[in-house]
């Protein structure tokens, strides 16, 4: 039981993040709703098949946009494998 207190949280096969979308459209109906919905599924089925979640997309995306050099972090502080 307590082993998949770690694992991302998942409504049968899709991240529980993703049902937000779904929910909106099903509360509020109308044809943008139902399109931000979609739009929500593809884009977190799709970091879902490459094994991220949200927050470690973002960690990703600030890690390339920050680049390999980290200024004012000594040498021996930097972590060279992130």
């Amino acid at each position: 039981m307590w082993r998949n207190t770690g694992q991302p949280v998942r409504v049968l096969m899709l991240d529980a993040r993703a049902c937000l979308p779904v929910v909106l459209a099903a509360v509020y109906w109308s044809w943008p709703t139902l399109y931000i919905a979609i739009a929500g599924f593809v884009f977190f089925s799709l970091i879902s098949f490459f094994g991220l979640t949200l927050p470690a997309l973002v960690r990703t995306v600030r890690r390339w946009t920050a680049g390999r050099v980290r200024t004012a972090v000594p040498v021996w502080r930097r972590r060279r494998y992130s």
